[in-house]
């Protein structure tokens, strides 16, 4: 049982309108939270920030894909603190906001890491731990958008990122893996509404822009869950 997709863990006053968009590393969470938030003025909350903190999280996945059990049980405890700032930051706002990937999701990296053996049992038992603990200090969210890919898609789409050495330091199996617990995970989350999306096809057309079609598709997929200023629905 995921810790995360149990309700009794949660603070039991409401929602706090969070958007999640989630799925495997290169799935396309980005270009789609970029899209819904650029349409619907949302502010964003992405996993990796072009902030000063950048070069350290960069750091810290290439040490993490080149030695997984050496540096698993720092950069899941790195990533779940950040992850629960964000969203305590969101709460304090009081306004709907967008994450690309959050505190919901990030225990399924940290379960296929455990289950791969390159995180102790101790060291899973001490990651639940804390995350039980943030869990309580958390509303769940308005909705979750899943985009369901294929490793090979999604392996595709890292190549053409390039974000540092990422492309040649993640191995297949590990997406295998990975992909493998995020369908376990998406199925047992009852958070909230939970939607998915098969992002496998094209995502952007010859000069680079976004598919129209596609675009149009996400924005309606989105909008019943889409708050004005005095947070009803649009």
């Amino acid at each position: 049982m995921y810790i995360s997709c149990n309700r009794n863990n949660y603070l039991k006053e409401g929602r706090n309108m969070a958007i999640i968009v989630d799925g495997i590393i290169g799935a396309g969470k980005t270009t789609v939270g970029q899209i819904i938030c650029d349409a619907y003025d949302l502010p964003f909350f992405e996993e990796i920030k072009s902030d000063d903190n950048k070069g350290l999280v960069q750091r810290m996945l290439d040490r993490f894909y080149a030695d997984p059990p050496r540096w698993s049980a720092i950069i899941q405890t790195m990533f779940l603190n950040d992850r629960f700032k964000d969203m305590k930051y969101a709460q304090s706002l009081e306004t709907q906001g967008l994450f690309d990937r959050s505190i919901y999701g990030d225990e399924i990296f940290a379960r296929t890491i455990h289950y791969r053996n390159q995180m102790s049992d101790d060291e899973f038992s001490i990651y639940q731990s804390i995350l039980k603990h943030m869990l309580h200090y958390i509303e769940v969210p308005e909705v979750l958008i899943y985009l369901d890919v294929s490793v090979d898609t999604a392996l595709e789409r890292i190549k053409k990122r390039s974000r540092s050495t990422e492309a040649d330091l993640i191995p297949r199996d590990y997406m295998v893996d990975l992909k493998k617990h995020y369908d376990e995970w998406f199925e047992a989350y009852d958070l909230s509404p939970k939607i998915k999306v098969d992002f496998n096809h094209v995502l952007f057309d010859e000069e680079n822009k976004i598919n129209d079609d596609l675009k149009r598709k996400l924005l309606e997929m989105v909008k019943p869950y889409i708050k004005n200023s005095s947070n009803e629905l649009l």
